[in-house]
């Protein structure tokens, strides 16, 4: 044989070679082998990836078998599909066709983020950043911006009071600005057109009202007492007493980020104007982020003439008219918990309940 027949034997052997290689590269996309590890992986790709990186990271996730051969498809029969960034869950073995239509469609995961109730902003925003959307100082930049509610918010309170809290579906590559959008519109129509027109009836703002819900909402847990606590606190506004909240005392020590989680009794002297045993009237701005409930007792509080009340042990509150018998509502609940004592803490802790002094 000659040398120019072995070269070219040769070349069509490394031709036949290379098209078995292609060939079977191709065939191990559409037909990608079962995984040895957890079939389920989760892939996130940032806005702006690179195309090239999109498939190197979808390899190292052992989505597709070969990052080069995945891209070359994608360029010879699929550039027509524009890929989509965002955070993708595959079920392996996924056939690169599958991938493709999944990124081209923007087929990514939703997060279903619950805000309860009573959560002051920064406790709100943590439930969304730790699950890698957006970030602390991302959520605390959207938050300053306060000409989403114009005329409500001023100062340093920025939005608190005005994240209405409820389910939220968002994902990865939804912004801190975007989420703080929505919460704001839900509050507006959570927020009624009654509910306007009866605290313009009772004189207050709409910031007024939303201060006043978010301590409601942070004096009971039961939906049913709203409209009592609401009494307590309007029947002290009109007497000119002071409202002597515990949790605005709570919410003064988180700023001054002195918050140990007990409440004690030299808290109350607490020099702040959010600590409602030392000044008049309501505090500057809420102190969480109420919810419907309390927001409509707020401007609807029950008829009663209570001016106290004390937590019980079944998880609601006794209610009294005068001090002395709040006085013996607390001595009541006390004997109750005298029946499990637990050891003394170093520093002798505040009384439950709200409204505890003359």
């Amino acid at each position: 044989m000659t040398p120019r027949r072995r070269f070219a034997l040769l070349a069509l052997l490394l031709v036949v070679l290379a098209l078995a290689v292609v060939l079977g590269g191709l065939w191990r996309l559409k037909n990608p082998p079962a995984p040895a590890g957890a079939a389920d992986v989760t892939v996130f790709l940032p806005p702006g990836t690179p195309v090239s990186r999109i498939f190197r990271e979808l390899e190292s996730a052992r989505v597709v078998p070969d990052a080069r051969m995945a891209e070359l498809y994608y360029r010879l029969y699929r550039s027509g599909t524009t890929l989509q960034a965002g955070e993708y869950l595959f079920t392996r073995p996924t056939s690169i066709d599958e991938v493709i239509n999944r990124l081209g469609t923007g087929d990514v995961i939703v997060h279903r983020i619950v805000v309860p109730e009573g959560l002051t902003s920064e406790e709100t925003f943590e439930l969304f950043w730790k699950k890698g959307i957006g970030g602390p100082q991302a959520f605390r930049e959207a938050a300053a911006a306060s000409e989403l509610l114009p005329g409500y918010t001023s100062g340093d309170s920025d939005l608190e009071g005005f994240l209405f809290p409820d389910t939220y579906q968002v994902t990865r590559t939804t912004s801190a600005a975007e989420v703080i959008a929505r919460m704001v519109a839900r509050f507006r129509e959570n927020f009624t057109p009654p509910m306007r027109d009866a605290a313009r009836a009772r004189g207050m703002t709409v910031r007024e009202v939303v201060t006043l819900a978010s301590i409601i909402e942070k004096e009971t847990s039961l939906s049913r007492e709203y409209p009592l606590v609401s009494s307590v606190y309007w029947n002290r506004l009109r007497k000119g007493m002071r409202l002597q909240a515990d949790p605005t005392v709570v919410y003064a020590l988180k700023r001054n980020g002195k918050w140990s989680g007990t409440l004690y009794r030299s808290d109350y002297e607490l020099d702040s104007p959010w600590n409602t045993y030392r000044i008049d009237g309501l505090p500057p701005g809420p102190i969480c982020n109420p919810g419907s409930g309390a927001l409509a007792a707020a401007v609807a509080p029950a008829n009663t003439d209570y001016l106290y009340f004390v937590a019980d042990d079944s998880g609601g509150h006794i209610f009294s008219r005068s001090f002395p018998e709040h006085l013996q509502a607390i001595a009541g609940v006390r004997r109750l918990r005298a029946q499990a004592p637990e050891p003394p803490p170093q520093e002798t802790p505040a009384p439950d309940g709200g409204a505890q002094f003359p």
